[in-house]
């Protein structure tokens, strides 16, 4: 049986909202679909979003193909999802019920992609870190590791070499 990482679900839920947002945008830029207009009442503003919508696809593929790289911009389908949400909930709450459809679809990507996000990161991502050890003391170097001197073998009141910090502590003047 295989199971999915929430990293593969972020990145499968960016694939989705990069086609949703072709799709969306290619129907708002021409005005081809009625359901997935904002009612037209402003066909050159429904242009300009829709041609806008079009130009993140670029950046949603950047984000699945080398997250690591582009992590800077993965803010970019958050706030995306947000800044059709607000206005749309807005226009909502007064009456205009105008791209409920996409704001629906919206706020499913936008809940989706913060899910997945939260769900890849480790639950000790969230704690402060700690500068002391369990003991209550801060941890001191041995002398011979700060002189550059012979490993010592590990023993039970050693740690190992792997574990033992690699550069020097400032001692205070």
């Amino acid at each position: 049986m295989s199971v999915i990482s929430a990293y593969g679900a972020f990145r499968l839920v960016v694939v989705l909202l990069a086609i949703w947002s072709f799709i969306e945008g290619f129907s708002l830029f021409t005005g081809s679909f009625d359901a997935l207009t904002l009612g037209g009442h402003d066909r050159t503003a429904e242009r300009i979003i829709g041609a806008q919508m079009i130009v993140l696809v670029p950046v949603y593929a950047l984000l699945v193909w080398r997250r690591d790289r582009y992590r800077l911009l993965i803010w970019v389908p958050y706030v995306a999802q947000l800044a059709i949400i607000l206005p749309i909930a807005w226009s909502a709450l007064q009456g205009d019920t105008d791209g409920l459809l996409l704001m629906l679809v919206s706020v499913i990507f936008f809940a989706l992609m913060f899910y997945f996000w939260w769900q890849s990161h480790p639950l000790d991502f969230f704690q402060p870190a700690a500068a002391e050890d369990e003991t209550g003391e801060e941890d001191d170097l041995d002398e011979d590791a700060e002189d550059g001197g012979d490993e010592e073998e590990p023993g039970p009141g050693n740690r190992d070499a792997a574990s033992r910090r690699r550069y020097r502590r400032l001692r205070p003047k």
